[in-house]
């Protein structure tokens, strides 16, 4: 597969209908259950069985299953800098239809800030994109620098890459290795202020092979630091088709049973866009706080699942049940 991340010409992509911005609020009280709840049973340990490699085993027959993962990319951004993705615009979604469907994720920080390469890797790109095609147009991600991660995901390629930078401190053909510093943070392309736009792409390197980055790195705590959890899902119609670019709640409890936060997730556009191989999911979302949880929308009706997620693990849900 050596030629599977060399840069490909690649088809804009449709723009799509409005949706509700993701993000989250905080409140104090809880809303009444409903009748229709689907619970998880608990492991015999009580606690979720670890898998040491990727990818898990996430098909467990249950509407609620549970993983380590450590993630096979790590973080572009140091701890120095905002290592925490961009929830206003995360992958797959529009920005409230404002914006084409987001093939990566980004990173917030300031021009300069160092960007390091995610994982060991040969460099296959690295300058600007003003006569070439690598995105929706020519000239969208400015300085960029593609990295090609061979056969790290099951004898299958991972490409990386890191646009709008400011400098970028390596060449074409050069080895990195996980951590170098391969660039700055800048806002050059179409960026609309200083921030790294990530993307992982699978097999081929071309806009129409990303998936969610979130679900290639290991999910950080924000509010106390270490290992934080991820969540990812396909939620489904009464008809068991994907419900797309839809709004849920996902609420996270305190110990003695209050509401300590709300997100508002959304899923995927239907186009242009990728499930992980691992998941097939229609949602991702992680760096959320360890804990109990309930996810809740309504499809023929008003769904929920509670469900406690562990440090450094990623859960799976899917609803309605098999």
């Amino acid at each position: 597969m050596a030629a599977a991340c060399q840069p490909v010409a690649t088809p804009q992509v449709a723009e799509s209908a409005p949706s509700v911005t993701p993000g989250f609020t905080a409140t104090a009280t809880l809303e009444p259950l409903p009748t229709r709840t689907f619970t998880p049973e608990p492991s015999p340990t009580g606690t979720p069985e670890p898998t040491p490699d990727l990818p898990p085993d996430l098909d467990c027959g249950e509407t609620f299953c549970s993983a380590s993962w450590p993630g096979l990319l790590a973080r572009p951004i140091g701890p120095e800098g905002n290592q925490t993705i961009d929830p206003t615009y995360p992958y797959a979604s529009t920005r409230n239809g404002t914006l084409e469907p987001h093939h990566g994720v980004e990173f917030p920080n300031g021009a300069g800030t160092p960007v390091l390469a995610a994982q060991d890797g040969e460099v296959v790109f690295a300058g600007q994109d003003d006569l070439i095609v690598l995105g929706p147009y020519t000239g969208f991600y400015g300085n960029v620098v593609i990295i090609r991660h061979a056969g790290l995901f099951e004898g299958r390629d991972l490409c990386t890459l890191y646009a709008h930078l400011s400098e970028m401190d390596v060449s074409v053909g050069e080895r990195v290795t996980l951590g170098q510093q391969i660039g700055k943070v800048g806002m050059t392309g179409a960026a609309d202020g200083a921030h790294l736009h990530f993307e992982v792409r699978l097999d081929e390197n071309d806009y129409a092979h990303t998936t969610n980055p979130v679900l290639w790195l290991a999910p950080l705590d924000p509010n106390a630091g270490g290992e934080g959890a991820a969540l990812a899902g396909l939620l489904l119609d009464a008809w068991g088709q994907s419900i797309d670019q839809f709004t849920f709640s996902l609420e996270r409890f305190n110990p003695d049973g209050s509401l300590a936060q709300r997100f508002y997730p959304i899923t995927y556009y239907p186009a242009g866009v990728n499930a992980n191989p691992v998941s097939n999911e229609n949602f991702a979302i992680t760096d959320l706080p360890p804990g109990d949880y309930r996810l809740a929308y309504i499809s023929n009706g008003y769904v929920q699942v509670t469900f406690t997620l562990s440090p450094g693990s990623l859960g799976f849900i899917k609803l309605p049940p098999k």
